[in-house]
């Protein structure tokens, strides 16, 4: 069966939130999973649903064979400016309590000063996540083509995205895709590779 690569959708939440989680689950559960009664899942699948900002279903892209979502991966660029970071904020502060978005955002800031935001010439990829029975199938490989041809489209020279140093098995998948390392920076790798 072919990969299928197409944008997110709403009710694909039960399918991707779990698969977003899996990107980076200790880091998410560290920022989001900390409130009473609310999970990092639970506020993973309220943003997908809004559609808008950093978890939204509007900026990823789901891999499907049969039907049944095997990855996906998300990407972000100079182009989304302050619509984008309103979406996300908006996204907290509708799910957690005032207190509770507060420390959110806090916690989230203390893990965004450690990473550099794309340049106008890159497309930062991330939450690039493949399901259990979607491995080894080419599902990464065929996220990150899909993201290559968006870079391209949108004239960009770069693909750049962060991996924490820990993950060992993603730092192996980039590399063999062809991505560099460019800098270390407090416990993620910046990895580029030209369009």
């Amino acid at each position: 069966m072919e990969i299928n690569i197409r944008p997110g959708v709403a009710s694909d939440a039960p399918f991707a939130t779990p698969l977003i989680l899996s990107a980076a689950e200790t880091l998410l559960n560290a920022i989001f999973g900390h409130a009473k009664d609310k999970t990092a899942l639970g506020y993973l699948a309220h943003a997908w649903q809004l559609g808008g900002g950093q978890y939204g279903f509007e900026n990823h892209w789901v891999a499907e064979k049969g039907n049944q979502i095997l990855g996906l991966v998300t990407a972000w660029h100079s182009k989304l400016g302050t619509a984008f970071d309103r979406a996300t904020l908006d996204s907290i502060t509708s799910y957690f309590t005032l207190d509770e978005a507060i420390t959110v955002v806090m916690r989230n800031q203390t893990v965004a000063v450690n990473l550099t935001p794309p340049s106008n010439t890159e497309l930062m990829i991330g939450h690039l996540a493949v399901s259990e029975g979607g491995k080894r199938q080419g599902i990464g490989r065929s996220l990150v083509n899909a993201m290559q041809a968006k870079a391209t489209e949108l004239q960009k020279r770069h693909i750049v995205l962060d991996v924490e140093v820990s993950n060992i098995e993603a730092i192996r998948f980039y590399q063999s895709l062809g991505f560099n390392e460019e800098a270390i920076n407090k416990g993620f790798i910046r990895f580029y590779r030209s369009v």
